[in-house]
């Protein structure tokens, strides 16, 4: 799995929110449980030798998301699932009010 080298100020800027922060936000809460769920599973799957804090920061992850009940898990999905779709459609119909757009040059 690649590893991108995150800017300093961006990591350093991120110190002053925590998971907590994201949980109890109603804005972040099911991007960041459907966020945390995908990078879990990937991780299982496709980080062949993570470091020791990597896979202890894994173990830590999975016993939060053990502890968030299996319904909670698919409401989230299905929400971030509908905000996915809408902002396509929106995206879509962009595309299109500015393709029937025409602009005349002299």
């Amino acid at each position: 799995m690649p590893k991108f080298d995150m800017p300093e100020k961006v990591l350093k800027a991120s110190e002053n929110i925590v998971l907590r922060d994201l949980l109890d936000s109603p804005a972040f809460c099911h991007w960041a449980i459907s966020s945390l769920c995908n990078a879990t599973q990937s991780a299982r799957h496709e980080c062949e030798d993570p470091t020791e804090d990597d896979a202890f920061l894994q173990f830590k992850i999975a016993k939060i998301l053990n502890c968030i009940p299996t319904e909670t898990k698919r409401a989230c999905f299905r929400e971030t699932a509908e905000q996915v779709r809408k902002n396509r459609v929106a995206r879509v119909g962009t595309a299109q009010r500015l393709s029937t757009q025409h602009r005349v040059i002299r």
